[in-house]
């Protein structure tokens, strides 16, 4: 027998409120107050011929496959994480280098502008330099002629020589006067420049994204019928939300007949759980439970539901002050639309916040779903056929509108993040990038058997959207390339 990793005692019960294994010190210690506890030989008898314990080999192979594809997937992830490393340092180092040659170019004009400068204050200072030696030489000539008058009409040439002297002195000294004041040359550089530089703190921003843009786009490749119409229902099926377990068993809620459905991997009903009004939408939660959102009239209801020994059994359930027409779930938190606004409530029931709300129509948020990292929450708003996408404190981020997004319905995100939306009135189903900002294909029309469908699941084991028409008693299945 397996053994309590805890306690070390052997696993004898099982407590369905907490879907956990214990021994018996484990009741004892933690779940004295549990509702319904199990006998683990109880709960065995006869579950080697079920079809849950039948399917799990094949469900194993499919994770493993899943598995090894995303460990190929990872391992592609980090070639490419390193060459973008190296793409991003050239262009790093190719940056620097178109800075230097805008700065050799700067410095070239300024250097230039430096010489025509110097050309024209060196010019007149060449011409003094030259005026100066003439001035001198004239000076000094007639001193010296001066000096050398004699014979009797010497105080008559030394008066003329005086004379010629005063004014060659007051030309020299206009001269002097007008070369008086003297030109520099000063440098100022531009502080914007040096200011723009040093408040950098670095050439670029360097920032982790999402690659978004190598998401694999799918198309259709085939589609099937598979009947989901049981004998005991009395009105023809109306699929209102589709979900996929670990396991590879399908969850789809029938509106009609006020019950939730378990389907095995070929899509035959192997078990159901009867609901008190119409289940509006359902999600997977964790394990093999789902939480359905139930409204109708005035049973506005959250039930928790889990598959045991290959059916639907209930957990728990909540109730709310307004309608609960779909349901998303991330981390242990439900994200409950109500048709005109979008609420975060705890899986107990507590209501946390009211995150969105549209009352401009009566179907602004028809249905919701979670991204897998819980960034982004998807809404479709029927009446204006939008699908909305909200950020964690319930601003709009973006919105996609299209031609083939006609009253749009149901939708859903695989645990990778492919985004698929049903164009109810268009009798399509789109694919939608994972930041909601764009369509990236219709995959499904009319012509794959699609009939005003209502809700979808896509299923990344088979790749195969699992299609609920409105008032059909078949699912659509879509093979997917």
């Amino acid at each position: 027998m397996d053994r309590c990793a805890q306690h070390g005692k052997e696993l004898e019960v099982h407590c369905d409120d907490h879907q956990e294994l214990c021994c018996s010190v484990c009741v004892a210690l933690n779940h004295r107050l549990c509702s319904s506890i199990s006998l683990l030989p109880d709960l065995a008898r006869g579950f080697l011929d079920t079809a849950e314990f039948k399917q799990l080999p094949a469900a194993v192979d499919n994770m493993r496959r899943r598995l090894d594809e995303l460990k190929n997937d990872c391992m592609k992830d980090q070639a490419s994480l390193k060459d973008s490393y190296k793409n991003i340092t050239a262009e790093i180092k190719a940056l620097r280098k178109e800075i230097n040659e805008i700065l050799d170019k700067l410095e070239k004009k300024t250097v230039e502008q430096l010489d025509s400068m110097m050309e024209d204050l060196e010019k007149p200072l060449k011409d003094n330099l030259e005026s100066f030696a003439n001035m001198d030489d004239q000076i000094s000539t007639m001193i010296e002629k001066l000096r050398q008058i004699s014979g009797k009409n010497r105080e008559s040439s030394s008066y003329i020589g005086l004379k010629k002297c005063q004014s060659k002195l007051s030309e020299a000294n206009c001269l002097v006067q007008e070369i008086r004041e003297k030109e520099q040359m000063k440098f100022k550089s531009d502080e914007s420049v040096l200011s723009f530089l040093r408040n950098l703190n670095s050439l670029g921003n360097v920032d982790s994204v999402k690659d978004t843009d190598n998401i694999h786009v799918y198309k259709s490749k085939s589609s099937s019928e598979f009947e989901v119409k049981m004998d005991k229902d009395k009105k023809e099926c109306y699929i209102e939300g589709i979900c996929e377990l670990p396991s590879g068993e399908v969850v789809i809620a029938d509106y009609s007949n006020d019950r939730v459905k378990l389907l095995n991997s070929q899509f035959e009903v192997i078990g159901h759980y009867d609901l008190p009004a119409p289940p509006q939408h359902l999600c997977h939660t964790k394990g093999s439970e789902v939480a359905v959102a139930v409204g109708e009239v005035s049973t506005y209801e959250i039930h928790l539901v889990t598959v045991t020994k290959g059916n639907l059994q209930a957990l728990r359930k909540f109730t709310t002050d307004h309608k609960c027409m779909s349901v998303g779930h991330h981390q242990g938190q439900l994200y409950v639309g109500s048709g005109k606004a979008l609420y975060l409530y705890s899986l107990d029931g507590s209501l946390i916040k009211k995150m969105y709300e549209d009352n401009s129509y009566s179907l602004t948020v028809y249905s919701c779903a979670v991204s897998p990292d819980g960034e982004r929450i998807y809404v479709t708003n029927y009446n204006a056929s939008k699908l909305i996408t909200l950020d964690t404190s319930g601003q709009v981020l973006y919105t996609v509108d299209d031609p083939d997004l006609q009253n749009p319905t149901g939708l859903c995100v695989s645990p990778s993040g492919h985004v698929f939306v049903c164009g109810q009135e268009s009798h399509t189903v789109l694919q939608v990038d994972q930041e909601g900002r764009k369509k990236l294909a219709t995959v499904a029309r009319e012509a794959d058997d699609l009939c005003y469908p209502r809700s979808v699941w896509f299923s990344e084991q088979t790749s195969t959207l699992i299609v609920g028409n409105l008032h059909q008693d078949n699912i659509t299945v879509v093979k997917l390339c």
